[in-house]
Parts: structure tokens; C-alpha cells; sequence
């Protein structure tokens, strides 16, 4: 009996084995193809790593889907984060981006590989410390801010030359992350030249007091009206006119006699004040006119009186500070000093009563009405 050789059936074996082994080959590539191909037409994919059950990874993945990307959780495990591992991830799932968290010691560390742009963000996020329903919002409020990031490092795709990255930004990208496309920016209109600040508008002020005017020399004090008026051209300096009309006498009384001195005040001049506040305070300089009117009365069995009077001008300097209670209405108190070179003398038959004018001083609190 012949023995035959087995190598013509191992040869037979083998081609028959080969096409199948082969074309099971062939679909196996075919179908990881179509798959690779199938997450890159999914261009608003985004890979968050975090573990199971995370809450704060799964706040991110909350926020994601509100857009309306679609998230692919993946577990980190033990692998370290880096910028390799990052981008690694985002290609297993065929995302745009991958985000991962991790602890730190005053909240959490935030990474995002941005394949678009090709570039990786890293950003340490402060949480706060509180009961549970803090951290539960404070967990919320981390998760917008991760979101905010990426959406920051995608805006650099809008410009007119972008970052070079792995993948286009498409319009959906762009859609959901309202990122404009670089020809947007590229065809806008170039900012025109800021404008100059509008001038200060010029305003005028109306404003009605009480006050007291006093002047040492023996003559007691008087009640008077302060009517004023202020224009303000521009914002530190203006012009100012007053009136201080007199509604009381100031009086010297003896036994023997009675002397009242009225005084009226009209003045002008020149307002300086700091930049308009709340509390804006003031100086004025100026020249005033004053009208003096005496009246006297000597008692006694040759009962007399006499009235005189006289006009004079005199310097003056005011101090105000007003307070704004709305944009028309303001409280302003003043203290106006002022001084007659000579003086006024009330003399009754050659004798001097009293002295008036060196100094005087009136001063005045109340309503400051802005007019326009």
C-alpha cells in the first residue's frame, strides 16, 4: 500500500481557509471604518471623563445637552490626566473636545482639549464651602463656567486667521455656541473713531434760603432772604448773582435808646467748584453792594429820632456744600464773609453807638433748584 503525502490536502486546506479568513477581515476593517466615519459626521459630540456617578461631571453633562450636543461619558479610571490622554479621548469617541475635572485644593481643576482650535485649557475654579444645598449650587454654577470655557476657546475659531486645529468648526458648531465665522469678522466694518465726550451742558441753579446776617461792632443779628442765582457754563467754573434781602433789623438797645440798622446785600461773582457729586461743595468770589438804612429813637422829655442811610460795596468770599437729593434738587447751606474797608459808625448826636461792616458774615441753608 502506497502511502501518499498530506501535503496536497494542507495546501487544499489552507486556500480554502484563506478567502473566507480574508473577506472576514476585509468587513471587520470596513465596519471600523464606517464607525470612525460615523462619530466624525457627528461634529457636536462632546467627551466629558468623570466617574460614575460623579455629580458634578454629570452637571457638565446637563449643561452640554441643553445646548444640544451630545455627550459621551467616559471613565477616566486611573489613567492621569494630561494633555495626550485628553486628546486620545476626544478621538475614541470622535469628539470635538474632551472635558475632565478633577479636585484641587480650593475647588476644581478643569481640562478641555479643544480639537478644533488644537489647543488645551487648563483653569482651576474656586467652589464654595457651604451645607449641601450650597454645594449643590455652587456644583451648578461650576458646570455653567466649564461650559463658558470651552465656548471661549472655540471663539478663537472666529478669527480671521484661526488656530490650526484637527477639525473644521462647522456650522452646527458654530450654532450651537453662537462662534461667527472668520469672514464675518474678516468683512466687518472697522470701528469708526470714538467720539470726543459730550460737553458738559450748561445748567442754572435757582435757589431760595433763610438766612442770618451778623456783624460784630454791637449790633445784634438780622433775618434775611437769600435768593441766588448760579450759571454754570461748564463743569468747574460759573457765574453767581445773589440778593440777601433783609427781613429783621439788627438792633442796639439801652435804657435810654434803640437804634435799628437794615442791611441789603446784592452781590456777583465767580463760582468754582470740584467735579459734580452727591456732595458737591463750593467757592465763590466776588463784590458785593450793600444799602444801610439806621433808625433811631433817644427816650427821654426831648424824645428824638433820626434815620439815615448809606451805600458801599464790599469783597466777599462764599463757602457752600450742596447735597443732591435727585438731579434737581439739592440742599446747599453757605457762609458768605465779607468786609467794609471804613466800616459804617452809627453815631447819635456825635456819639458813636456802635460799629458795622468789619467783618459781616451771612450765612444761609436751603433749596438749590436746578432750573435747566
Amino acid at each position: 500500500m502506497t502511502r501518499r503525502s498530506s501535503a496536497p490536502l494542507l495546501l487544499a486546506l489552507a486556500a480554502g481557509v484563506s478567502p473566507a479568513a480574508g473577506a472576514r477581515a476585509d468587513e471587520t476593517r470596513a465596519n471600523e471604518t464606517r464607525a470612525d466615519e460615523t462619530r466624525e459626521e457627528v461634529p457636536s459630540t462632546i467627551a466629558v471623563l468623570c466617574a460614575p456617578g460623579d455629580r458634578f461631571g454629570l452637571r457638565v453633562v446637563a449643561e452640554l445637552e441643553s445646548l444640544g450636543f451630545r455627550v459621551e461619558l467616559l471613565d477616566p479610571a486611573a489613567e492621569p490626566v494630561s494633555r495626550a490622554s485628553l486628546e486620545a479621548s476626544a478621538r475614541q469617541a470622535g469628539a470635538i473636545a474632551a472635558i475632565r475635572a478633577i479636585p484641587s485644593g480650593r475647588g476644581v481643576e478643569v481640562w478641555i482639549a479643544d480639537r478644533v482650535t488644537g489647543k488645551t485649557v487648563l483653569r482651576e475654579m474656586a467652589s464654595r464651602a457651604g451645607d449641601g444645598g450650597a454645594e449643590e449650587l455652587d456644583d451648578a454654577a461650576l458646570a455653567l463656567r466649564v461650559v463658558e470655557l470651552l465656548r471661549a476657546s472655540l471663539l478663537e475659531a472666529s478669527l480671521p486667521e484661526p488656530p490650526p486645529g484637527e477639525l473644521p468648526a462647522t456650522p452646527e458648531i458654530r450654532e450651537k455656541l453662537r462662534v461667527p465665522a472668520p469672514s464675518a469678522l474678516a468683512d466687518a466694518p472697522a470701528p469708526a473713531h470714538p467720539q470726543p465726550a459730550p460737553a458738559h451742558a450748561q445748567e442754572l441753579h435757582v435757589s431760595l434760603a433763610p438766612g442770618v446776617l451778623l456783624s460784630p461792632g454791637g449790633l445784634g443779628a438780622a433775618v434775611s432772604a437769600d435768593l441766588g442765582l448760579a450759571w454754570m457754563p461748564s463743569e468747574h467754573v460759573g457765574v453767581v448773582a445773589f440778593a440777601a434781602i433783609p427781613l429783621t433789623s439788627a438792633r442796639h438797645e439801652r435804657p435810654d435808646l434803640s437804634v435799628d440798622l437794615s442791611a441789603l446785600l446784592v452781590g456777583g461773582g465767580v463760582r468754582f467748584t470740584p467735579r459734580a457729586r452727591r456732595w458737591a461743595p463750593s467757592a465763590d468770589l466776588g463784590l458785593a453792594a450793600l444799602s444801610l438804612r439806621t433808625a433811631g429813637l433817644v427816650a427821654g422829655a426831648d424824645a428824638t429820632t433820626g434815620e439815615s442811610s448809606a451805600v458801599t460795596v464790599a469783597p466777599f468770599t462764599r463757602l457752600g456744600l450742596a447735597f443732591a437729593v435727585t438731579p434737581w434738587l439739592r440742599l446747599r447751606a453757605d457762609v458768605l464773609t465779607g468786609a467794609i474797608v471804613q466800616g459804617v459808625s452809627v453815631q447819635i448826636e456825635g456819639n458813636e453807638i456802635a460799629t458795622w461792616g468789619r467783618p459781616f458774615l451771612l450765612s444761609s441753608a436751603g433749596v438749590y433748584i436746578r432750573w435747566f
